[in-house]
């Protein structure tokens, strides 16, 4: 019982810290998923174990790299743009009790998501190219690699 009160009070916490102004902050990945054993490029990263696991049943590709990440500062009633390639940007929007990720590509919005702030992730797929695809992850933890 004490546990489960000491949730809903850290929960409070977190909508008044919202409602105050205070930024958010997530983590955006771009992953690249193929069935190539070595990463493309040198700076390519394994993703972790948790993503991983979100990942692998869903999708065909046995390897997934971490392409590039960023961290995203997000003020409530406001939305933060970050580009995470040349091609690929985000728009993160943050509401009272949700949260909203636009997916652009080449400048034009081609997907977008709304989550509850409760939920800890959202993957959005990009587009096949070759033997690969592409996804974008925004996160409320930070990313891990293996």
């Amino acid at each position: 019982m004490k546990t489960l009160f000491g949730f809903f009070v850290m929960l409070g916490m977190q909508a008044m810290c919202l409602g105050d102004g205070v930024p958010a902050v997530f983590y955006a990945q771009l992953i690249r998923g193929t069935d190539i054993e070595k990463p493309a490029a040198s700076t390519w990263r394994p993703v972790g174990l948790k993503l991983s696991k979100q990942l692998c049943p869903k999708f065909r590709w046995k390897y997934f790299w971490e392409v590039n990440r960023k961290a995203v500062s997000v003020v409530p009633g406001n939305f933060t743009r970050v580009r995470l390639a040349p091609e690929r940007e985000i728009e993160v929007e943050l509401r009272d009790s949700h949260y909203e990720v636009r997916l652009f590509t080449g400048g034009k919005l081609s997907r977008s998501s709304r989550q509850a702030l409760q939920a800890r992730m959202s993957i959005m797929g990009g587009g096949w190219e070759k033997s690969e695809s592409w996804f974008i992850v925004v996160r409320r933890d930070p990313p891990t690699v293996e």
